[in-house]
C-alpha cells in the first residue's frame, strides 16, 4: 500500500531539558517516526548533493516496496535527505498510477522528514497535496491514511509552536482513525493531545488522556507504543509533583524501550528520570542517570544536547564550575547542527539562561562574556522570527532582555523586555508573560536606572502577580523544568513588590493594603505550588464581620528586613519593621525550635522574647487597647515552624494573655461560629507499633477520655484503622469531629506528608480524598484533630504540609501538632481540650488555650515542649 504505520510509531523528537529559570513547556516527543539528525549536521552542500545523487540514481532500480523501506531505514538512520530522495521517487511513482491513496500516504511521510530539516514550506506543501488528493475520505483504508497525514500536519503545527492547532488536528486524526478502525493509530492520536495539552498548561488533562491511553492497553503485551506512553506519564506526573509514581512509570518504560533497543525512547526516559530525581533533591541520583543517558553510543546531537544541558544546569547548581566550563561550549558547537525548530531556539535559551547564572557567580568566568551569550540568543531569536514562532520568538527576545539587565544598558533592556512582553501578550501565553512583567518591575525600580520610575515598577510587579494568580491550578505549567523552583522563581515576585510597597519613609494605608493583599497572595501560591494545582476556592472575608475580637497578625521576610502588618477591628492598618537579615530570622527560628524540642532549662526565654519582639512587642499596647482577646498569624516562611504560643514578653508567655491560631490567609477561610449540638466524633489511632514507628501507649487513654467526654463516638484502633475503614465510616454518618492519633509526618513535599495507618502510610492527598468523602452528602468536618503527628526536621518548608492538611482536608478547623510529644501529656490535654469545646459559647482557639494554660500550670507539663507544639489553623471561632 502507498502507506506505512511505521511512520508514527514512537519516536523521539528533539527532547528538551529545560533551566531553573525557564518557565517554558517544550513539545518534547510527538509520536511521529523516530528522529535521529545526521544527514543536516554537515555544512557541506557538495555532501549533501551526493547523498541526493546517489539516492536518485539507485531510487527508479526499487519496487515501491523497497522504496518505502530504504526511505524508513534513512530516516531512522537521521538521513532525512536520502528519505526526502526516496519519498519523491515513490510519490513520483505512484502518482504515474494513479494511486491517489498511497501517493497521499508517502506525501505525508516526505512532510515528516521536510519537518526535521526545518523545511516548513515543503512540509506544509506535501500536507496540502495529500488532503487535496483525499478529498473526502469513504473507506476505512482512506480514513487511516487521511489520519495519518493528519498526524503529520499536527506535528508540522506543534514544531512551529502552534499548539492549540495541533490538538484540534490530533483531534480530527483520532476520529479519523477510530472510523478506519484503528484503535492504536487512535492511542497515539491521544498520546500527540496529551503532549500538546502539555504545552498549553493543561496537565491534568494530558495526565487524564495518557492514563486512558496506558488503560486501553493493560492487557497488551509490552510494546514501542507503551514505552512512549509510559514515559509521557512519568513526565506529567513529575510535573504534577508525584515523583514516587514518576519514578515508577518512568522505570517501566525504560524497561521497555530498552528491550527493544530504542536508543531515542531510553535517552529520553533516563533524561526524564534524571529530572525526577533532581526534583526529589536526589542531585548524585540524577546526575548519574543524565551520564547513562549521555554514554548511549548510537546518540546524535538531538538526543546529546539536551543531556549536556541538562548536566550543565546541574553543574551550575551544584558549583561544579570546572564541569560548566567543558559543557558550554561543547554544547554550543552543537548548535549549527540542529534544523530550524522551536525545539532548537528554546535549547539554545535555555543554554542561554545557565550562562546567565555563571556569569552572576563569576563576572570574570574564563572564555565567557555577556557578548558571547547575547549572540547565541540573536541568532536564537532570528530563527524563531523566520519559523514564525511567536513564542519561541518571545522567549528569545525576553532573555536577550535580561542579559542587557544584567550589563545594565538599561535602555536596551527595557525595550527587549517589551518586545518579549507584546509577543507573549499576542499569545495569551501567561507563563512567559509573567515573567517579563516582572522583568520590566526589576528594570524600572533598579537603583542605577537613570530612568527609574517607582509607579512603572509597581504596576508591572502587579500584573505580573495578577498574570500567576490567573495560572492557579496550573502552576506547572510555570515550572516545567526539573530545575523549576517556585521559591526562585516566582516567589521573589511577591517579596520585592512588597518591600516596594514597603519602601519609602511614611507608608500610606493603601500601600498598606496593598502589601496584606500581596502577602495573602503568596501564601495561596505557595499551597498551589505545593499541590500542583488549585488547593482551595478563595473568597474575600470581613474579619470585622467575622470576629471583632480578632487581631491579624501578617508577617514578610525580606531581604535585610521583618516586616509585620498588624490590622486591628475597626482601625486602621498598622506597620513595622525590624531591621534584621533573612538568615538571621532563619537562623533565629531554627534556634528556637530546637531549644523547645530538646527541653532545654531556661535557653528557650531569650530566643522566645526575640522572635516576640519582632511580631509582638511594638504594637503590644495597641493590641491590649483594641479589646481582641485572639491572635490570629499569617505567617512566613520560617516562622510557620514556630509555635506562637511560647512567645515570651519577659514575665508571660504569649498564650497566657490570648487565644493564638494560624491562618495561612484569610482569604482560604470559612470561619463560622464552633457549635456545641450533635457532636458525634469518629476517632482512629494505633497503640502498637507500625512501620518502623514505636508504639504509642498513651493513645488509649486519650481515646478514653474524648469517648467518656461525647455520648456519640465511634472508635477505629490498631487493626480496625485502615485506608480502607477511615473512608467507610465517614461514608457511614457525619462526624463533626475527627480526632486521629497517630505517627505522621508534615514535609515540604505531600509524598512525604502523611499518617500512619494500621496498613500502610495515608498521605495528604490520599487523607483530602477520604475526608471528603462525597461531600455534597454530608456535612462538612467542622475540627479535624491530629495528635502525634510533627513537622519534618531540617525541613523549612514543612509547615506548608501542615497548612496543606489543612486546607485540603475541607476541615473548617484543624488542630495538630508541630512535633511529636509525650503521649501521656497528650492524653491529658485532649481531656482539657474537649471538655472545654462542650462548654456554651465555647470557641475553638479558647478551648485550645486554656487546654494549654492547663498544662503549663501542671509542674510535670510546664515546659513548652509539652503544651506549645498545638496549633489551631483555620477557623478559631
Amino acid at each position: 500500500m502507498g502507506s506505512f504505520a511505521w511512520a508514527h510509531q514512537p519516536g523521539n523528537n528533539l527532547a528538551v531539558s529545560q533551566t531553573a529559570v525557564s518557565q517554558i513547556t517544550v513539545s518534547q516527543t510527538i509520536v511521529t517516526a523516530q528522529t535521529i539528525v545526521t544527514a543536516q549536521t554537515t555544512d557541506s552542500t557538495a555532501a549533501k548533493r551526493l547523498i541526493v545523487s546517489q539516492v536518485s540514481q539507485s531510487a527508479p532500480q526499487l519496487t515501491p516496496t523497497q522504496l518505502e523501506q530504504q526511505g524508513r531505514a534513512r530516516y531512522l538512520d537521521g538521513d532525512f535527505l536520502g528519505a526526502i530522495a526516496l519519498w519523491q521517487h515513490l510519490a513520483q511513482s505512484y502518482a504515474a498510477q494513479q494511486n491517489a491513496i498511497a501517493e497521499a500516504g508517502a506525501l505525508s511521510n516526505l512532510s515528516l522528514a521536510y519537518q526535521q530539516l526545518g523545511r516548513w514550506t515543503d512540509a506544509q506543501a506535501a500536507i496540502d497535496s495529500s488532503l487535496a488528493m483525499l478529498g473526502e475520505p469513504e473507506t476505512p483504508m482512506q480514513q487511516r491514511i487521511q489520519a495519518q497525514v493528519l498526524m503529520a500536519q499536527g506535528s508540522l503545527q506543534m514544531a512551529l509552536g502552534h499548539s492549540r492547532q495541533a490538538l484540534e488536528i490530533w483531534q480530527q486524526a483520532e476520529a479519523a482513525y477510530r472510523q478506519g478502525g484503528d484503535t492504536t493509530g487512535s492511542d497515539r492520536a491521544r498520546i500527540n493531545q496529551a503532549q500538546a495539552l502539555r504545552e498549553l498548561g493543561f496537565y491534568r488533562q494530558a495526565l487524564e488522556r495518557l492514563t486512558s491511553v496506558i488503560a486501553a492497553m493493560a492487557e497488551q503485551p509490552p510494546s514501542p507504543l507503551k514505552a512512549t506512553t509510559l514515559r509521557r506519564i512519568g513526565e506529567t506526573l513529575r510535573l504534577n509533583g508525584q515523583l514516587a509514581e514518576a519514578q515508577t512509570t518512568l522505570t517501566q518504560s525504560l524497561a521497555i524501550a530498552q528491550q527493544y533497543d530504542l536508543p531515542a525512547e531510553v535517552s529520553a526516559t533516563l533524561l526524564s528520570l534524571g529530572h525526577t530525581a533532581y526534583s526529589g533533591g536526589d542531585k548524585a541520583a540524577a546526575q548519574a542517570f543524565y551520564q547513562q543517558a549521555l554514554s548511549l553510543e548510537s546518540g546524535s546531537a538531538a538526543q546529546r544536547v539536551p543531556v549536556q544541558l541538562a548536566l550543565l544546569e546541574l553543574g551550575v547548581e551544584t558549583a561544579q564550575w570546572s564541569t560548566a566550563a567543558v559543557l558550554w561550549p561543547e554544547i554550543q558547537a552543537q548548535f549549527a547542527s540542529l534544523p530550524p525548530s522551536r525545539t532548537t531556539v528554546y535549547l539554545q535559551v535555555n543554554w542561554a539562561h545557565s550562562l546567565i547564572r555563571i556569569k552572576q557567580t563569576d563576572p570574570n568566568a574564563v572564555g565567557l562574556s555577556w557578548m558571547t551569550i547575547a549572540q547565541q540568543l540573536q541568532r536564537a531569536s532570528q530563527q524563531a522570527r523566520e519559523l514564525g514562532d511567536m513564542r519561541a520568538e518571545a522567549y528569545a527576545v525576553g532573555t536577550l532582555g535580561r542579559v542587557y539587565e544584567q550589563t545594565q544598558q538599561w535602555a536596551i533592556a527595557q525595550d527587549l523586555t517589551q518586545q518579549a512582553l507584546q509577543l507573549s501578550n499576542r499569545l495569551n501565553a501567561a507563563a512567559l508573560t509573567y515573567q517579563w512583567q516582572w522583568q520590566l518591575g526589576r528594570i524600572w525600580q533598579a537603583p542605577n536606572n537613570p530612568q527609574q520610575a517607582v509607579p512603572a515598577a509597581l504596576d508591572a510587579y502587579n500584573q505580573a502577580i495578577a498574570t500567576l494568580s490567573g495560572l492557579r491550578g496550573d502552576l506547572a505549567a510555570v515550572g516545567d523544568s526539573a530545575q523549576f523552583s517556585f521559591k526562585e522563581n516566582a516567589e521573589p515576585i511577591y517579596r520585592q513588590l512588597v518591600r516596594l510597597l514597603l519602601s519609602s519613609d511614611a507608608v500610606s494605608q493603601a500601600d498598606l493594603v496593598n502589601a496584606q493583599a500581596v502577602i495573602e497572595s503568596l501564601r495561596l501560591a505557595e499551597l498551589d505550588d505545593y499541590f500542583k494545582e488549585a488547593c482551595a476556592d478563595i473568597e474575600p472575608i470581613n474579619i470585622n464581620q467575622v470576629d471583632p475580637r480578632a487581631a491579624i497578625v501578617y508577617s514578610i521576610i525580606l531581604k535585610d528586613r521583618l516586616a509585620v502588618i498588624l490590622r486591628l477591628p475597626d482601625q486602621p492598618l498598622q506597620y513595622f519593621t525590624t531591621t534584621v537579615s533573612a538568615s538571621v530570622v532563619t537562623e533565629t527560628a531554627a534556634r528556637l525550635r530546637q531549644q523547645l524540642v530538646i527541653r532545654s532549662r531556661r535557653e528557650y526565654f531569650s530566643t522566645a522574647e526575640i522572635v516576640y519582639q519582632w511580631l509582638i512587642g511594638p504594637a503590644r499596647a495597641a493590641i491590649d487597647s483594641s479589646g481582641v482577646d485572639t491572635l490570629v498569624f499569617v505567617l512566613d516562611g520560617p516562622l510557620q515552624s514556630l509555635p506562637m504560643a511560647a512567645l515570651y514578653d519577659g514575665r508571660h508567655f504569649l498564650i497566657e494573655d490570648y487565644g493564638v491560631a494560624l491562618a495561612p490567609g484569610l482569604k482560604l477561610l470559612k470561619p463560622e461560629p464552633w457549635d456545641t449540638t450533635n457532636l458525634d466524633v469518629l476517632v482512629a489511632g494505633l497503640t502498637e507499633g507500625r512501620l518502623g514507628r514505636s508504639p504509642l501507649p498513651y493513645v488509649a487513654s486519650e481515646i478514653e477520655k474524648i469517648t467518656a467526654t461525647f455520648e456519640r463516638s465511634t472508635v477505629l484502633l490498631n487493626r480496625d484503622f485502615t485506608q480502607k475503614s477511615l473512608p467507610e465510616k465517614l461514608e457511614s454518618a457525619n462526624y463533626p469531629i475527627v480526632h486521629i492519633a497517630t505517627h505522621g509526618q508534615f514535609s515540604s513535599t505531600p509524598e512525604e506528608t502523611y499518617l500512619i495507618a494500621w496498613d500502610d502510610r495515608i498521605t495528604v492527598r490520599e487523607l483530602s480524598q477520604i475526608l471528603q468523602v462525597n461531600p455534597n452528602d454530608r456535612a462538612t468536618i467542622q475540627l479535624l484533630v491530629l495528635s502525634a503527628c510533627e513537622t519534618a526536621s531540617g525541613d523549612q518548608r514543612a509547615a506548608l504540609g501542615l497548612a496543606g492538611v489543612a486546607i485540603k482536608a475541607g476541615a473548617r478547623s484543624t488542630v495538630a501538632t508541630l512535633w511529636a510529644i509525650n503521649d501521656e501529656a497528650t492524653a491529658q490535654f485532649a481531656g482539657y481540650f474537649y471538655k472545654q469545646l462542650k462548654q456554651p459559647g465555647a470557641t475553638r482557639a479558647a478551648a485550645l488555650r486554656t487546654a494549654q494554660v492547663q498544662l503549663l500550670k501542671d509542674p510535670q507539663y510546664q515546659h513548652p515542649i509539652y503544651w506549645a507544639p498545638y496549633i489551631l489553623l483555620g477557623s478559631w471561632l
